[in-house]
């Protein structure tokens, strides 16, 4: 096995040059220039830097909603959204929910939903000082909204919600 400088991180099965990559990063993430500019300043190819550039964000992204939470007076609630997979080509992934795929004339009742019944809840947690932060569940159990909440909610905080039971 082979270390270098880009092992274990966002840059290991990179393209381009670790310093190559940052300044691409530092272009495009602080300066605000376009991906097509910054690929022609390096010289290398449109692909090439924008997989790099992407990898990038989403890794800073991740790290920013890891350590981010909400604080000051936030309202709590959830939402269903209809997953939609029903039809061809989605065998794969309603074989992942570990269930049979669902037939077209079937509709969402007025209950809550759930993962196997292809309508997913969604806990949305806002801030009154405008952050957002959107969770999806395969529950609505008291339990998986405490956990939740202790994770993205800062300890000390007013927490608003509507009267569902969990």
């Amino acid at each position: 096995m082979t270390f270098n400088d880009k092992s274990g991180t966002n840059f290991e099965y990179s393209r381009i040059p670790l310093n190559e990559g940052l300044f691409i990063t530092y272009l495009s993430g602080c300066l605000n220039v376009p991906l097509l500019r910054a690929s022609i300043d390096v010289g290398r190819s449109y692909g090439s830097v924008y997989r790099s550039f992407r990898r990038m964000m989403y890794s800073v992204g991740r790290y920013v909603r890891s350590y981010w939470r909400v604080s000051g007076v936030v309202e709590v609630d959830e939402v269903y959204v209809n997953a939609g997979l029903k039809g061809r080509g989605n065998h794969g992934r309603i074989m992942l929910l570990g269930r049979g795929p669902r037939c077209r004339g079937l509709r969402a009742g007025r209950w809550r939903g759930g993962w196997d019944k292809d309508v997913i809840p969604v806990f949305t947690i806002i801030g009154r000082n405008g952050h957002e932060v959107y969770i999806p569940s395969r529950d609505v159990r008291g339990d998986t909204v405490a956990r939740i909440a202790s994770r993205h909610v800062e300890a000390g905080s007013k927490i608003y919600t509507d009267n569902f039971p969990s």
